[in-house]
């Protein structure tokens, strides 16, 4: 048996220059920790970007309601109803120049991202989407703040995650970090914030999701408390949940509010087909939907804007029941032709606020019929506002603890349940799409499927690629190389020549196997196969999957355009898909005597 006696340095580790900055972090630092460091970063920029976005709104408010209103002030009452148009004329311009994807809800452009563009989003999105949305806000628009945050949020998440060079499965994880920030700092609610990111925007449930988009959530909603107070932004006060013998009325409640969400949902998308089927010109179309707002708010003032402050009224009950279901119905037609106008805000706290509407009616209704239920009418109100938000995104867990998040009142948590899930469940017999997903769906996009894909072909050979296998150079000797794998825990390593390029793999079994034949002074390189099959950098790990079966081997040369990168084996697979979600189905195994393992079909 001959063995070099001075064994060249070992090179455990290709070149860094080809690598991303993630990829040369993670040869030093643990994946796990990187990704709670990179959701921390998020959440900083999501709460600032929160406190941002709601001082912008207040300067177009200051401007457009301080000043602007003035140079009608000949109108009297009716001062205001210019203000939505023109706001709504320079939004609809300012989205189609600069970023179209800034236009409607947010969050839908959210989901679009991370289904169709790799999360993708691009960095102009962050101005213009804050711009367009505040200014919509603040001249009279009748839309909430939280979607434009999340897209915000979100757009940050997947700018970060393109400078570090991330994959795109961080990357989506990243992207929900910033809609769970936003919406988290924005309602002081990090549990709510948490779910949203979760359920809403991933639609999938693991431990490092959640670890990332909690520490996300919570930090922003710590910088929101820092310059908003510890406080939500809707007061509810305890409330008295009443009798477990009234607890039909959370059922009948839960019931109403799915269909309502239902017509929620109809009403905005059948108001909008009406002003695309108009053929308008944008500015006509801009001015006619913010002329429609004004005047309803000519009459009903409480209608524009985001309506915070209407909404604490009625948790507080100091609404007449029949007021009540008057903003109900006038904010469901305000919000739809502010979106239907070209507005850019979301519909996320129009639907909070014909939550509370609805339920403070008719809790004011059973209070009249019940008056010694020791029933609190808030709590009705409470409780329907996580039913018509459960109902129309289709999403009861975000609904269920934002609310409880608000109220910090565990006696909520059953009545939240019962309404959330009923209304939840009434909108999914009525439409398989959300407020959310059929904006996308009406586009051909079945975001359903797109979200919940085969999860081996969800992942690229790249990003299954080890970034930290030993490398050996094609001149040096079998018992070389043994000397240099045998201090090492690599029980592959690739062979490479003079120019860089990856001959092959070597399974460490095979160099002691050589060694113990006496072969060690022969080159590394007749240990490589006959025959290594190559797969494309882009391609799954599905197809690679496929290629290791047709042709019996476990291990494939990877090509990243022309030049082969490295080794990709069936191991290598297995493990970067266990380390997404270890709960899901891994492909079974059978065991191959000379390399190792073999992928069944």
């Amino acid at each position: 048996m001959s063995t070099s006696a001075a064994p060249p340095k070992r090179r455990t580790k290709r070149t860094t220059d080809s690598l991303s900055l993630h990829s040369r972090m993670s040869q030093h630092v643990p994946e796990s920790v990187i990704i709670l460091l990179y959701a921390l970063a998020v959440g900083i920029v999501a709460g600032f970007g929160a406190v941002g976005f709601r001082k912008l709104i207040r300067l177009f408010e200051y401007v457009f309601f301080g000043h602007v209103i003035h140079v009608f002030s000949f109108m009297g009452k009716a001062s205001v109803l210019f203000l939505p148009a023109i706001g709504l004329i320079i939004v609809a311009y300012i989205v189609k120049i600069w970023a179209p994807e800034a236009k409607g809800h947010g969050v839908p452009e959210v989901m679009e991202a991370i289904a169709e563009k790799k999360s993708i989003i691009r960095p102009r999105v962050v101005v213009i989407k804050a711009v367009a949305s505040a200014l919509t806000i603040g001249t009279g628009g009748s839309v909430g703040r939280e979607g434009p945050i999340v897209q915000i949020g979100s757009a940050f998440g997947s700018v970060l995650g393109q400078f570090m060079g991330l994959p795109e499965r961080y990357l989506r994880l990243l992207v929900a970090c910033g809609a769970g920030g936003g919406i988290a700092a924005t309602f002081n609610a990090p549990m709510g914030g948490m779910m949203f990111g979760i359920e809403v925007i991933l639609a999938s449930f693991s431990l490092q999701n959640f670890a990332a988009v909690m520490v996300s959530s919570v930090v922003s909603s710590l910088i929101g408390r820092e310059f908003f107070g510890n406080h939500a932004s809707l007061s509810m006060p305890l409330y008295n949940i009443g009798p477990l013998s009234f607890i039909w009325i959370y059922v009948i409640l839960g019931i109403v509010t799915g269909l309502w969400s239902y017509v929620y949902i109809r009403v905005l998308y059948g108001v909008e087909d009406l002003f695309n089927m108009a053929r308008w010109p944008l500015w006509i179309k801009a001015a006619v939907g913010g002329l429609a707002v004004g005047v309803l708010g000519i009459w009903y003032p409480q209608v524009l804007r985001v309506g915070y402050g209407h909404m604490n009224a009625a948790l507080a009950l100091h609404l007449a029941w029949s007021l009540m279901l008057v903003l109900l119905i006038l904010k469901l037609i305000a919000t739809s032709l502010t979106i239907a106008a070209g507005g850019s805000g979301g519909v996320f706290s129009p639907a909070l606020y014909q939550g509370v509407m609805l339920g403070g009616a008719m809790g004011m209704m059973f209070v009249h019929f019940f008056p010694h239920s020791g029933l609190s009418a808030g709590a009705i109100a409470a409780t329907a506002m996580a039913g018509i938000f459960a109902g129309s995104a289709q999403a009861p867990v975000t609904a269920i603890l934002m609310i409880f998040d608000m109220t910090d009142d565990y006696k909520m948590i059953l009545p939240l349940m019962i309404v959330s899930v009923l209304s939840a469940t009434v909108v999914g017999l009525l439409s398989k799409e959300s407020i959310y997903t059929l904006k996308l769906f009406r586009r051909g996009l079945d975001i359903t499927r797109k979200r919940n894909p085969d999860r081996m072909q969800a992942y690229t050979v790249g990003e299954a690629l080890p970034t930290r296998r030993h490398f050996f150079k094609s001149s040096e000797t079998i018992g070389e190389a043994w000397t240099e794998i045998s201090e090492t825990d690599e029980w592959f390593a690739d062979v490479e020549n003079d120019d860089g390029d990856v001959l092959g793999s070597v399974p460490r079994a095979k160099i002691l196997e050589g060694l113990q034949q006496g072969r060690g002074s022969e080159m590394i390189t007749v240990l490589l196969p006959e025959k290594l099959y190559p797969i494309d950098y882009n391609e799954s790990v599905a197809a690679a999957l496929y290629q290791m079966h047709s042709h019996g081997v476990t291990y494939l040369l990877v090509l990243k355009d022309g030049k082969p990168v490295g080794v990709i084996g069936s191991s290598d697979i297995i493990n970067v898909y266990r380390s997404e979600d270890f709960t899901s189905p891994i492909p079974r195994l059978s065991v191959v005597a000379e390399t190792g393992t073999h992928l069944t079909p």
